[in-house]
């Protein structure tokens, strides 16, 4: 048995061929919907003997079954049902050993992705170099291994979190085989990908989502290969040079402190800046006085008691202060409006006399 993989340049579709002994059987799946996470379910399935095992999938209007079953100890019955139209109906079985029909399996796949997969033409998250194949060719090390579990939990969709309401019974019912931390760790899955708008998903955000969303399921049934995570995410990090653009980002915090406190350095008590009102808090206003951050405390606003600070000031308001104290190195400074004051509570009820006469209170 020989399976091999392509993608035409002009159509996002991946033809499987699957070569028997007396015959040759083209298989058409989109791209544009995620059939190779339950392939790879599938296969796994057939790897541990939970058999009978099988998988479906639909595409221009008729659907493809393939099916595996014991015919004894040592041999499986491989079958292929590709209904075409409503009355016409392919049935082909064929004998087959356990690990001639994995091994056929993972080096079409294999082959196919080194070589021709074209990663840009498949759907937003699903990336077949984030799937662990390789594991479908070795002997489980790995406690479980509960495949029939996985393929109940990538099927199910929780980001709301409220799938025991849903009106499916079929999938109220898969859901309560799940104990609450796997319940969880679905939500987690669903809703990492669903809170990260497709238009700001970066080919890097891309790549990421692709590889761990589905380390959550791994986490729920306790399969985790530590050493296949690690050695994808050094191939992703390579690709996207990702540590590069974290590395950058390291370089321009550094680059924002060194102008925070040349800033600072360039400030100094009693000089009288203006400002914008950057938050506004219980205890005062975050202003933004030329790219550092200084707080006006609400006792510091007037000399006159100030009840309800939103009804004096709105995100977004020009301010005028003095500095009344400042400490560099923690990157602070305080601010005073009552100091400006000509007489108490002009600040609460004429801001812009302050705000004019605000210089001659300069030293």
């Amino acid at each position: 048995m020989k399976i091999s993989l392509t993608q035409p340049t002009d159509r996002s579709t991946i033809l499987i061929q699957l070569e028997l002994s007396d015959l040759c059987i083209i298989i058409h799946t989109s791209v544009l919907f995620d059939f190779y996470e339950t392939l790879y379910i599938w296969l796994g399935q057939i790897r541990d003997s939970q058999l009978p095992a099988s998988t479906k999938f639909y595409e221009g209007g008729y659907f493809i079954e393939l099916i595996v079953e014991r015919a004894s100890n040592d041999i499986l019955w491989f079958t292929i049902d590709q209904q075409k139209y409503e009355y016409e109906t392919i049935h082909i079985t064929t004998a087959t050993k356990l690990d001639e029909l994995l091994k056929a399996f993972h080096d079409g796949i294999t082959e196919f992705v080194k070589h021709e997969y074209r990663p840009s033409d498949w759907s937003v998250i699903d990336d077949l170099r984030n799937i662990n194949w390789g594991a479908l060719l070795k002997s489980p090390t790995i406690p479980g291994q509960n495949w029939q579990k996985r393929l109940l939990m990538s099927k199910l969709r929780a980001y709301d979190g409220k799938i025991e309401q849903s009106e499916d019974p079929e999938e109220r019912a898969s859901w309560k085989q799940l104990t609450p931390e796997q319940q969880w760790l679905i939500v987690l899955r669903d809703v990492l990908i669903a809170v990260i708008p497709v238009n700001n998903r970066t080919p890097s955000i891309i790549a990421l989502l692709s590889l761990y969303r589905t380390l959550p399921v791994d986490i729920a049934l306790g399969e985790i290969d530590s050493d296949w995570y690690e050695g994808r995410r050094v191939a992703l990090n390579r690709e996207y040079e990702l540590d590069k653009m974290r590395s950058f980002s390291q370089q321009e915090k550094e680059c924002r402190r060194i102008l925070t406190t040349t800033r600072l350095k360039m400030l100094r008590v009693g000089q009288i800046v203006d400002g914008t009102v950057k938050r506004i808090k219980p205890y005062g206003l975050i202003v933004d006085i030329g790219g550092v951050n200084a707080l006006l405390r609400t006792f510091a606003i007037s000399q006159m008691p100030v009840e309800q600070l939103d009804l004096v000031f709105k995100h977004g308001d020009w301010v005028r202060a003095m500095i009344v104290s400042m400490d560099i190195e923690r990157g602070r400074v305080s601010l005073s409006t009552s100091e400006l004051e000509v007489e108490p509570g002009d600040m609460l009820k004429q801001p812009w006399k302050v705000y004019e006469t605000a210089t001659e209170k300069q030293p």
